[in-house]
């Protein structure tokens, strides 16, 4: 599990950590850097991770960073060392990198010397993608047979991910997302992918390929209900749950607001889902949310909650509510004598009013 991120001069990331835990909630308003945080681990990503890579729309503002530094480090997996490191540097149109070991998380005890960055992370990380989920790409009918087993960051390879699954790995995979959904969204009980004309519109997008369409089936009912008659919500929520049963997820999955288009009544479900990936496929989640009702959902982990604000000068700076907000203010009311601020009571509206921070100024 990574247990630690530093990162310097990455967009509004002028010099950040975070200790992580399994699961990690980002908060803070639009703008604040969150997104920044999830960008700057896309880095690693072995199609980026090339000495002919020009980094030069990731600056901090309008001026060019002389070094852009990303420092990720997990528990070391040789007994003699406490940590392991791994650092990318970005000199403008040079790409070097460093690896280690630790005998403490202080960068001065490095071990050992130098390895390629695919070497290191190619068979966790090279996949590793923010999933932002596009609603208007889950109406349309898509190709299939192009083999793919993995989601696309914007689900708009649902129909053929379907298709693959459905064949490949119909128990493993397609009965239990078509399950998973059924608990969910009750209405439906059976996922149905049919036929579709090849419109010039889709062959100019695809080229030469078969097409289908994607239809969630009310079997008591025998009415089948295609994607261009489901709502935002329900399609968006059938997509993360693509993403979560995928066959290989990422060792790191990245999220950008998984409530989008989902009615806060289902957000228990979603996040439930999510947890249960983290333990049963060892998955460690970083995720973005505008929503109090899952910032209410960690209310029992506020050590995984991390509060994003800007300074003046737009530079980000992130508190942990654990150790940067409920720990200090607590001791405080210590000393006075008085009842310390319950905030986990309502986590969700104690963020929302602004006492956590993180919020629009």
């Amino acid at each position: 599990m990574l247990k630690r991120v530093s990162i310097q001069n990455f967009k509004s990331l002028k010099n950040v950590t975070l200790d992580l835990q399994k699961v990690n909630l980002l908060i803070g308003p639009n703008n604040s850097g969150k997104t920044n945080f999830l960008k700057a681990l896309e880095l690693i990503r072995e199609g980026k991770n090339q000495p002919n890579y020009y980094p030069n729309e990731i600056a901090f503002g309008k001026r060019l960073s002389k070094e852009i530094s990303v420092n990720l480090i997990w528990p070391s997996d040789r007994e003699e060392y406490d940590w392991r490191i791994f650092k990318l540097y970005y000199d403008l149109n040079t790409l070097t990198s460093t690896t280690g070991y630790f005998k403490n998380d202080s960068p001065d005890e490095i071990i050992t010397g130098q390895v390629s960055i695919p070497e290191f992370q190619r068979y966790q990380y090279s996949s590793l993608k923010i999933y932002k989920l596009d609603p208007n790409k889950l109406t349309q009918p898509g190709p299939v047979g192009t083999g793919d087993e993995n989601v696309k960051a914007d689900a708009s390879n649902l129909v053929g991910f379907l298709d693959l699954m459905l064949g490949k790995y119909r128990k493993a995979v397609f009965n239990r997302t078509e399950n998973d959904l059924h608990t969910c969204v009750p209405e439906f009980d059976e996922i149905n992918l049919d036929d579709a004309p090849a419109t010039e519109e889709l062959k100019k997008q695809y080229g030469d390929k078969s097409f289908k369409r994607l239809g969630l089936t009310n079997s008591k009912q025998g009415i089948t209900y295609w994607a261009d008659e489901l709502s935002e919500g329900t399609l968006y929520f059938l997509a993360l749950l693509c993403i979560i049963n995928q066959p290989n997820p990422p060792k790191l999955l990245l999220l950008e607001e998984p409530e989008k288009g989902i009615h806060p009544r289902r957000l228990f479900e979603v996040m439930q889902f999510i947890l249960t990936l983290v333990e049963e496929k060892d998955v460690q989640v970083i995720m973005t949310t505008h929503s109090p009702a899952i910032v209410d959902m960690f209310k029992d982990m506020p050590e995984s909650v991390f509060i994003f604000d800007k300074d003046e000068e737009g530079a980000t700076h992130v508190k942990n509510l654990l150790h940067d907000v409920i720990e200090p203010e607590t001791e405080r009311s210590k000393e006075l004598g008085i009842e310390p601020p319950h905030y986990t009571d309502s986590l969700g509206d104690a963020w929302t009013v602004g006492f956590l921070g993180g919020v629009p100024k």
